[in-house]
């Protein structure tokens, strides 16, 4: 067997669990013998027959569980695991596997066990680490982070999951941490019965857990029989900070990021600083950096003056610091992008690419810098890529459309229009108060001509959001496909007042394409410089 031992075999084939079952039912079997063959008239010899028949059904018995094993999918056979033995088994076997055809999973975020309760940034970011481990798995199909975490509160079983993000299992679990201790368990679910597949639970140093989050994501892909490649599950620990209280800053900032609020957006970068001061070696942080300003910066919501330098360097000591890291090459794409250097950033959202073809931000942000540039073709394939990441996000292909719509497809368009509705009308159903996915909605109904359906949908976003920049300016691309013109122009200036906006990406825009002609829409543009001229201001 290799390296792996005797004992662990037998644990992983589930053998103490079938035996302690055979040993349970021959003891059931023999109490009811007991009680019944006496007054059946049946003679003593039928009871000692049934101990000796028991007694030698064990090596049968023995064989068919080391060969089979019964799952709530039927009896399979047990296959090899050149991924076990790494880590003690707590509960169950994790070689179960999925259903034939059916490797999907979502992770959720862990549960904070925490004394103070206060470490769901920490338990979100060690979910998110698993997931972009186990996202490049080609033959896996993983629900995306917005679609896990909206079950964050532990109201929907896994059955409940797994029929309404259309997956076979589910990965959850908890995080206890104390200091620089830690406690984290793991479990895998089969979402069709509800049974355990495997679980484990580790009690390390706060240092051990990007190995910890490795060993997760390779035990999930072998428990669903997929096959994750050592550079996957180890590309956590290649970058590791030196300084744990820095990882956690970066996890804070991270978290924050994601939010997609101004306000959010704004203080994720003081965060990042923060990391930085603890490490300055921790690339990721200098990474993170440079994207938090850029972003700040790409929607006016900070002056050139303020970050742009900044920015600049903080993407150049993350390319410094780790020339291969792909999160560099991104932060470093959009560095040029903003500044104009269209040719520049092209190569480095490129590189970013040959790096790690499964980071989606490599793939998103790159499709958003061709919008903004009106390279349409390319920016449709960036999405159809990052859409294959994060298949059950259905906003990304929702920006795709009207790219058809601009090389010549408005049939494809069309086509795409409808299934990104259907997309998100589903999303609506896991969570009606997604702002961006209600305005998103009502922009595809509007380009499917279902004008008067998407008004309930653009007004929710509106009331859920008054004040936010992408809201109104999504709502005013919605009202401008409607034939609501002036609702739409309020809408843009509104949006405009908040101080964010970017000028490229509004030129490209076609949704705004009706309010072009008209001389307020052309005031308005002429009041907004363009980015790479902000950002040489």
């Amino acid at each position: 067997m290799g390296e792996r031992s005797f004992l662990e075999e037998l644990k992983r084939r589930r053998m103490f669990r079938a035996m302690a079952a055979y040993f349970v039912v021959a003891w059931l079997l023999l109490q009811v013998a007991n009680v019944t063959f006496p007054p059946l008239g049946l003679p003593d010899w039928t009871q000692r027959a049934l101990i000796i028949g028991l007694g030698v059904g064990i090596i049968p018995a023995f064989i068919l569980s080391w060969l089979y094993d019964l799952t709530s999918h039927g009896i399979v056979r047990t296959g090899d695991d050149d991924a076990a033995g790494k880590g003690k088994i707590d509960a169950v076997d994790a070689n179960t596997p999925a259903p034939k055809g059916d490797a999907s999973i979502a992770i959720l975020p862990f549960v904070d066990l925490s004394p103070g309760k206060d470490q769901d940034w920490f338990c979100d970011g060690l979910a998110a680490e698993i997931i972009d481990a186990l996202v490049g798995v080609r033959q896996l199909r993983v629900a995306s982070r917005t679609a896990s975490f909206r079950f964050r509160d532990g109201a929907a079983d896994p059955s409940d999951i797994g029929r309404r993000l259309h997956v076979g299992a589910v990965l959850e679990g908890s995080v206890r941490k104390a200091g620089d201790l830690l406690r984290i368990t793991a479990q895998l679910i089969d979402a069709s019965s509800g049974f355990h597949l495997w679980s484990e639970t580790w009690d390390r140093r706060l240092e051990d857990v990007f190995a910890i989050q490795s060993e997760i994501a390779r035990k999930v892909a072998s428990a669903l029989r997929v096959s994750l490649t050592g550079e996957q599950a180890a590309r956590a620990q290649r970058y590791a900070p030196r300084n744990m209280q820095a990882h956690e800053f970066y996890l804070r900032a991270r978290q924050l990021v994601s939010r997609i609020s101004p306000a959010d957006w704004r203080q994720a970068p003081v965060l990042f600083r923060r990391a930085i001061e603890l490490d300055p070696t921790y690339a990721q942080a200098h990474a993170g950096l440079a994207d938090a300003l850029t972003q700040l910066l790409l929607w006016q919501l900070m002056r050139p003056e303020e970050a742009l330098a900044e920015a600049t360097r903080a993407a150049n000591r993350a390319l410094d610091l780790a020339p291969d890291l792909a999160e560099a090459h991104v932060a470093m794409g959009h560095v040029r992008s903003l500044t104009g250097d269209h040719e520049g950033a092209q190569r480095s959202f490129e590189r970013a690419l040959e790096l790690n073809p499964d980071l989606f931000d490599a793939h998103y942000f790159f499709a958003r810098h061709c919008i903004a540039r009106g390279d349409y073709a390319r920016a449709i394939a960036l999405y159809r890529s990052a859409f294959a990441l994060r298949p059950d996000d259905h906003t990304v292909p929702a920006q795709a459309v009207q790219a058809l719509d601009q090389i010549g497809d408005p049939a494809g368009a069309l086509v795409l229009a409808r299934q990104t509705a259907a997309g998100l009308k589903h999303q609506l159903e896991l969570e009606p108060n997604d702002a961006r996915a209600n305005y998103l909605l009502a922009v595809m109904l509007a380009r499917m001509g279902q004008r008067e359906a998407g008004i309930p949908y653009v007004e929710t976003a509106l009331r859920l959001r008054p004040g936010d920049y992408a809201t109104l300016y999504n709502a005013a691309c919605y009202y401008s496909l409607a034939g609501s013109l002036e609702r739409a122009l309020d809408l843009l200036e509104e949006a405009a007042r908040l101080g964010g906006g970017n000028r490229d990406w509004i030129e490209h825009d076609a949704d705004l394409d009706p309010l072009r002609s008209l001389p307020r829409f052309k005031a308005f543009m002429q009041s907004m410089p363009a980015a790479a001229d902000a950002a040489r201001e």
